[in-house]
């Protein structure tokens, strides 16, 4: 984003939400979002400055929408902050560029201590699962199949920039992104299988406070498969875990597991669902290759970066699958 630009629309910003301009701190940016805290008394909120190109008003006000139907529905997320003009979002316009400001409540808590088993354990991620499980049955449930958000398959864009990028690595994971690709695109999209899903759902994206958990961050909600929301969790939940623990050989089935019966608790787990998680694993390596290759300095890689790249490398050309769990165990 141009940093002129954003100065503008952080002093306009500063005026719509009674921030002190020189209190607002940076918390993320990227080239859709830059992401900023500050405080109104004694109350912590983020503000979040989105370009016109990167999201359509309308899909904001479903973004919106789908969060404050979810906190109804006692599930803790941050909740969209109304403007002094009692908006949800505010467009600015800058040299002629438009920009669509929203602000949040800033979640209470802290990250997850993955190193700490009295915070990190069976109880808390049957928790997780659960949340999740009223997530997606309040999606089953309810009319959010006419929210404006990005469908599977609807735009093809990322699909073809992300083949694009991968032809420029290797044919062979050309072929196997284009193999998944089809695969994924043959499932059926029904409504036990199929709806609105957070789609970053992992624990970067939540903070824990007495051993609850408020979710936030829901600019990539879209309609994918529940199994895409559960693989997701699923990888850093492991990826992390057994970072700190490599010992503990047995941590994916003990996650999923607990996992799961959380989950079961609020939702109807197919076994279609469960069939998928695979698929959604794989596509999440290459996700992640992806950006890692765009946001890591590549001329000053770490050497766990490096281990990390030619690790996902090699999983995705050779089509080794993320954990040598059988999931058809929990069906």
């Amino acid at each position: 984003m141009d940093q002129n630009n954003i100065v503008k629309v952080l002093e306009t910003a500063s005026k719509l939400y009674n921030a002190n301009i020189e209190e607002i701190s940076k918390l993320s940016g990227g080239y859709q979002n830059e992401v900023y805290e500050y405080k109104v008394g004694e109350a912590h909120r983020v503000l979040r400055i989105t370009r016109s190109n990167h999201r359509e008003i309308d899909e904001l006000k479903s973004e919106m929408d789908i969060i404050e139907s979810f906190y109804q529905a006692g599930i803790l997320v941050s909740i969209p902050i109304y403007s002094i003009n009692e908006k949800k979002i505010e467009e600015v316009l800058v040299n002629d560029e438009k920009f669509y400001i929203t602000s949040f409540t800033k979640a209470e808590g802290h990250p997850l201590n993955v190193t700490d088993p009295s915070k990190w354990n069976e109880k808390f991620f049957q928790k997780w699962g659960k949340i999740m499980g009223k997530m997606h049955t309040l999606v089953k449930n309810s009319n959010y199949q006419t929210y404006k958000r990005n469908h599977w398959g609807s735009d093809n864009n990322q699909i073809n920039e992300t083949t694009n990028f991968l032809s420029q690595i290797s044919d062979q994971m050309t072929k196997a992104y284009e193999c998944l690709i089809k695969e994924i695109s043959l499932l059926p999209k029904e409504n036990d299988t199929y709806g609105l899903i957070h789609n970053d759902f992992h624990q970067g994206n939540f903070l824990v406070k007495d051993g609850e958990m408020t979710i936030f961050d829901f600019d990539d909600c879209s309609f994918n498969w529940f199994a895409q929301d559960i693989a997701v969790s699923f990888y850093h939940a492991v990826w992390q875990g057994m970072a700190f623990n490599p010992e503990n050989q047995t941590f994916p089935y003990e996650f999923i597991k607990s996992f799961f019966k959380g989950y079961r608790n609020e939702c109807e787990l197919k076994k279609e669902t469960i069939e998928q998680i695979p698929l959604f694993l794989k596509l999440r390596e290459v996700f992640l290759y992806r950006l890692f290759n765009e946001k890591w300095d590549m001329e000053q890689l770490e050497e766990w970066q490096v281990y990390t790249l030619n690790d996902l490398k090699y999983r995705i050309e050779n089509d080794i699958p993320y954990s040598d769990i059988n999931f058809l165990l929990f069906t």
